[in-house]
């Protein structure tokens, strides 16, 4: 893209010697070789492998689940062709291209090409955008169906004044929002600002209204049994309101939406051990900000970006009101969706400043570099989850007949997907074992005629100690393998 072309205000930029549609292509093929690269190194963590659990026993699968269904049913036929995680993984990687183009588009639509471009790079290179798409769960598609009905909605709200919005495109409008909330239910918010947007544009077509609320009611309708199944899912007394990682959950405040900027751009992991590093990613989000408020006060169409605005951070705003009424919603992966309205409004900002103060553009720019190689770094090298997938591996390749396991981890759904033997399992889970009586007790509870065991434990590094001192007290210690994440491959006989 030639520089002089940035500077030619928010009209769609002419190339001369390439086609329009080459910057995003190359955006989209950098993105999926993002996507495609080490889809498969991590083996599946909690809640992929709880995606495999519910589909295959019906639990997420219609009529047992109307909270979020679209995404389970889609899975149900993708797991007709394959089973193997780089396969299943790969279902989200569409949807997240697909994230990237709707961007490119609205960001088009409502500030000019050099912004859409922008933003489709920054969502193409979020390490959390990445992470959510290398996984086996609905936050790609939720951003991508969300996305889509923006972006309908959006060319609606553009039509001339004295011509009133068809049924066709209201209708696509609706269904796309249909579609995203059955996909995640928290895309109802993007309801209220399209409803804000809706009466401020069409307040004196009266036709126009009436045919927007047709469709709401018809849309209400049809989302209905899905509705009563979200209320009762996040009421306060429900059962998922009184799991552990739920009442665990921080109430958000507004720190925590300016956080969500590092987040949703350059740094998705909670904590950051170098001083001077995190530091310089707490720097960074105030320059985001500002950034993202240089954007918002340019001169030419800065009426969309304000829409743009309202899809970004009502939605979050609504959310947090809805943590203090009922439970704490606020989670990352649940907030994917206003992701790509965030950066734009970045993308935005970015632009503006290459235009007016090219210096600090570029510092700016090399920081960004910097700051989001950074995230793509720690997110290819660094495992944050439990290694359930080789931890098994190490079994499935060494186990002989007549072998046991006993399983200490509290959840055992890695077993149905990644162990294939014969041996019989023993699940002996080590939660609230803190004293050396209750470990001996444990102990003692093993299927002890046996003459190998494999034992897989997960323990803190403070009781640790504890069991290995134990565990070698009781039996001999063949081998001892640690995985990622503390978890740990024992051979044990008898002495």
């Amino acid at each position: 893209m030639k520089l002089e072309n940035l500077k030619s205000g928010s009209s769609p930029i002419k190339f001369s010697q390439q086609p329009r549609w080459f910057p995003i292509t190359l955006i989209l093929l950098v993105a999926a070789c993002l996507y495609l690269y080490k889809l498969s190194a991590e083996g599946l963590w909690l809640d992929e492998l709880t995606s495999i659990e519910d589909v295959k026993d019906g639990e997420g699968l219609p009529p047992r689940n109307l909270v979020r269904p679209l995404y389970y049913v889609l899975l149900w036929i993708w797991m007709s062709v394959g089973e193997s995680d780089a396969w299943l993984r790969g279902l989200s990687i569409p949807f997240a291209l697909g994230s990237i183009l709707l961007t490119y588009q609205l960001g088009r639509c409502v500030a000019g090409q050099p912004e859409g471009l922008v933003a489709a790079l920054l969502l193409a290179l979020s390490p959390l955008f990445i992470n959510h798409t290398q996984e086996i769960r609905m936050y790609a598609m939720s951003a991508c169906l969300g996305l889509g009905g923006t972006l309908v909605l959006t060319n609606t709200l553009l039509i001339q004044k004295s011509q009133p919005p068809g049924h066709i495109a209201i209708g696509g409008w609706a269904s796309m929002r249909l579609l995203a909330m059955l996909t995640t239910p928290l895309n109802i918010t993007l309801l209220g600002p399209d409803i804000w947007l809706i009466l401020a544009r069409f307040r004196t077509q009266r036709r126009a209204l009436l045919r927007f609320g047709t469709w709401l009611l018809l849309m209400a309708i049809l989302w209905s049994p899905s509705l009563l199944a979200v209320a009762f899912f996040v009421s306060p007394s429900s059962e998922y309101a009184t799991q552990a990682h739920v009442t665990s959950r921080s109430f958000p405040t507004s720190l925590h939406i300016i956080r969500m900027l590092k987040f949703f751009t350059v740094w998705p992991f909670e904590v950051q051990s170098n001083a001077i590093i995190a530091l310089f990613y707490k720097g960074f989000t105030a320059v985001l900000l500002g950034v993202m408020g240089v954007g918002l006060i340019r001169k030419h169409r800065s009426s969309r970006l304000f829409w743009v605005t309202a899809w970004a951070f009502l939605p979050l705003v609504m959310i947090i009101i809805f943590s203090y009424v009922s439970i704490s919603l606020w989670v990352q992966r649940y907030l994917l969706f206003v992701c790509p309205y965030i950066l734009i409004l970045v993308a935005a900002g970015l632009v503006r400043l290459w235009r007016q103060w090219r210096i600090a553009a570029v510092i700016i720019g090399i920081a960004y570099l910097v700051a989001v190689s950074g995230g793509l770094g720690r997110y290819y090298t660094i495992q944050d989850r439990p290694d359930y997938k080789f931890t098994l591996q190490t079994i499935n390749s060494q186990e002989k007949p007549g072998d046991v396991i006993v399983w200490s981890l509290y959840y055992r759904k890695a077993l149905a997907h990644y162990y294939n033997g014969s041996a019989h399992i023993y699940w002996k889970p080590t939660r609230n074992i803190d004293n050396q009586a209750d470990v001996e007790t444990w102990i003692n509870s093993f299927p002890l005629r046996q003459t190998r065991i494999w034992l897989v434990l997960n323990v803190d590094e403070e009781t640790y100690p504890m069991f290995y001192e134990a565990l070698e007290e009781n039996f001999q210690i063949q081998q001892n393998q640690v995985f990622e994440k503390g978890s740990k491959v024992f051979l044990l006989t008898q002495h």
